[in-house]
């Protein structure tokens, strides 16, 4: 007797089966598993036995990540894994088939969700240190309606299989991979387990972009502030720079919280710095006038 492990997201087996004897076991096969199929019922002979789901995932990459909303979009492949009891058969009594592709609204299918799923995964994202944080974002897989004594999860994939990974990961954008690891954990809620699986996703952002179009003009005008004391105080000069200084220092203000949430719970760094440089160049430009 053959166990049929069914892919959650698996590609349909394409067989070419060219005599019509094999393709009337086939129509066979698939009549006689369907029949009296009920794919509201959990797939165990003994219901007290959970059902095992096995998960892997696999993060191909990440496709962008909102400061403001809190929210980063990924590209992921994930797949689910498990054994229906129902669905077994003798190939011999088939022409000796040993698989078969089923659409999944044919049978029972996990209740799996990821916590998190919106639209696109929710993150409490850290913008302390920006633009050289890093971030922690989870996605978490859990049944909704089955405890654990009914829905068990597993991953299907070791840990060491899973970090190579990385090298599928498109390394091309704004943020670089770290690593992807797992846990395993169960939530009690009104007197019943239920298993959790939980992937945190580390990522770094590469801060190039904004050392060049941030940081580097920021320190600029900060010389260039410190350049104006030696100007004599009632040139005229004087006034016109240190507007220019304090405009300038405006627009890269603005451009920054562009890109902060609306609302955090530590300032990012790099805002106090401005904010501080705004009331000095502020400060001394009302002694000048």
């Amino acid at each position: 007797m053959i166990d049929l492990l069914l892919d959650f997201h698996s590609a349909s087996l394409a067989e070419q089966i060219a005599d019509k004897p094999k393709r009337s076991a086939l129509n066979q096969l698939t009549r006689t598993l369907l029949h009296k199929y009920n794919c509201g019922v959990r797939p165990v002979q003994n219901w007290t036995s959970p059902t095992l789901i096995h998960i892997d995932l696999i993060m191909q990459s990440v496709l962008d990540v909102d400061g403001k909303t809190q929210q980063v979009t990924t590209s992921i492949w994930y797949r689910q894994i498990w054994t229906d009891e129902f669905l077994v058969w003798d190939p011999e009594e088939f022409d000796g088939i040993t698989e078969i592709s089923l659409p999944s609204d044919a049978i029972w299918v996990p209740d799996l969700i990821i916590s998190e799923f919106q639209v696109v995964s929710a993150c409490d994202l850290e913008l302390y240190a920006f633009p050289f944080d890093k971030q922690s974002c989870t996605l978490t897989f859990r049944s909704w309606l089955h405890s654990v004594s009914e829905v068990n999860l597993t991953l299907w994939r070791s840990a060491e299989d899973m970090d190579d990974d990385q090298k599928s990961f498109m390394d091309d954008g704004e943020w670089e991979l770290m690593s992807v690891p797992s846990c395993y954990w169960q939530l009690r809620l009104d007197g019943r387990d239920y298993a959790h699986i939980q992937f945190n996703v580390l990522i770094r952002r590469r801060p190039l972009l904004y050392v060049v179009s941030l940081l580097i003009p920021s320190i600029f005008l900060m010389v260039v502030d410190v350049i104006s004391f030696y100007l004599p105080p009632n040139c005229g000069t004087r006034i016109t720079f240190k507007t220019s200084i304090h405009l300038g220092n405006t627009v890269f203000r603005v451009n920054l919280m562009d890109e902060m949430p609306a609302t955090t719970i530590r300032t990012p760094l790099i805002g106090i710095i401005h904010q501080l440089l705004s009331s000095s160049l502020f400060q001394m430009f009302s002694h000048i006038v």
